[in-house]
């Protein structure tokens, strides 16, 4: 389990974050400069469980979605984010692009992996199925003291259609402006003392913010 912290910023904001975190930190070694592309398609049930349970505060609280980086099908993961109260879990399996549309397609993936078992398993008993797909444009940097990651992620946006999680060129509606910027920080124990200034420096509001629960009140307000 990991502290998570999210802040929102304006769009100047995030520019001028960015600059200086780059001053002082390292870009996500796994990206030349630390900027990717995230898509993930989010599994709900019928009473749409997760996003009320995150409206509500509920403090202990889970979400399964398929996700991929820059649109590469070669590295497709099924997670299972787990949160208590500001502590986070994520668990993960690896899925072949097959695997993955036989998900969206209400299929269940026969495998001994502990996290397949449970999606399949609260699948069939919960009834999860694709609620909103959601992309953004993420920059990261990452400090190696207490395992600090902070990720400024701009242009959110949602699709209503599962399979735009595969096609590079789908049409995205962006959510709306007030969402703004997301900032989260994550970290194992106590937080670098020196990047907090930082954070003060533009403004950061603290906040509660779910991308996804942001996308499906975004549906809903659209008709969904």
């Amino acid at each position: 389990m990991r502290h998570e912290l999210k802040y929102l910023i304006s769009a100047p904001s995030a520019k001028i974050l960015k600059s200086l975190l780059g001053a002082v930190l390292r870009p996500d070694p796994h990206y030349p400069d630390g900027s990717y592309s995230v898509c993930s398609l989010y599994f709900d049930d019928i009473s749409l469980s997760a996003y009320h349970e995150k409206l509500d505060g509920t403090p202990e609280r889970e979400k399964f979605r398929i996700r991929l980086y820059n649109s590469d099908t070669s590295h497709i993961v099924l997670e299972k984010k787990y949160k208590k109260n500001e502590l986070v879990n994520k668990n993960s399996f690896l899925l072949n692009k097959e695997q993955a549309y036989a998900i969206i397609d209400g299929d269940n993936i026969h495998d001994g992996d502990p996290l397949a078992k449970e999606f399949t398993a609260k699948r069939i008993s919960c009834g999860l199925k694709p609620s909103v797909t959601v992309k953004y444009d993420r920059t990261a940097f990452v400090f190696p003291s207490e395992n600090t990651r902070i990720t400024v992620d701009e242009n959110i946006r949602f699709s209503r259609s599962p399979s735009s999680l595969f096609e590079e060129n789908a049409p995205f509606v962006l959510l709306p402006s007030e969402s703004k910027t997301v900032i989260e920080v994550k970290f194992d124990s106590a937080f670098p003392s020196f990047l907090s200034p930082i954070l003060s420096t533009v403004a950061a509001e603290r906040t509660a913010y779910s991308k996804y629960a942001m996308a499906v009140g975004a549906v809903v307000d659209f008709g969904g």
